[in-house]
């Protein structure tokens, strides 16, 4: 447990390296960390990390979202990092895979001297699931950018309703949109 709290503090302090003005959105995030909690356990409260892949187009200029059965929204794929994985990124790789089976070309960096950095850290709260004996609890994503080989996909049915391509004006894209002005910000897109 040592290790991952040791690799989630790391990871955090060089994001806000990087993006200092966020420090008081991710002070839960940091509460956490400073209180060792597991974070790469899904029943971890008040909150566990997650992780989630923005895949863009091959020729970038369209995102895959998933239309997620219980949010009943639209978002990128992602999911829990689980114990016995390396780090965030994995899971957001594991997550892609499991929910849409897209083959990843590449992953876009933030930093290539330091990859397990995400171009976005968030922290909000999911609702109550009575049915799985879940409060509301938070997620904290830890969130990367992948380039798709190709537009082929195949839909998860397990947790999402369906998945599909979108321009980044589509309406779909309300949920990310200020993910896609980030993205374009730091150039993984064009303006």
């Amino acid at each position: 447990m040592a290790d991952s709290i040791d690799l989630i503090d790391s990871i955090v302090s060089q994001y806000l390296k990087r993006f200092p003005e966020e420090r008081a959105n991710l002070a839960a995030l940091i509460e956490q960390i400073v209180n060792e909690d597991q974070l790469d356990n899904h029943t971890t409260l008040p909150g566990h990390v997650t992780g989630c892949g923005f895949v863009l187009s091959p020729d970038r200029t369209q995102i895959l979202l998933v239309h997620h059965k219980f949010l009943n929204m639209w978002l990128q794929p992602g999911g829990h990092w689980d114990s016995g994985e390396a780090d965030p990124l994995t899971a957001a790789k594991r997550e892609v895979d499991e929910e849409t089976a897209i083959k990843i070309a590449e992953y876009l960096p933030l930093d290539a001297d330091l990859p397990l950095v995400p171009f976005d850290l968030n922290t909000h709260e999911i609702p109550d699931r009575p049915e799985k004996d879940m409060p509301a609890h938070l997620h904290h994503d830890f969130r990367y950018v992948f380039l798709a080989e190709s537009m082929e996909f195949t839909e998860q049915a397990s947790e999402i309703n369906q998945a599909g391509w979108f321009s980044f004006d589509a309406p779909e894209c309300s949920n990310v949109a200020d993910m896609i002005v980030k993205l374009k910000n730091l150039g993984f897109i064009e303006a």
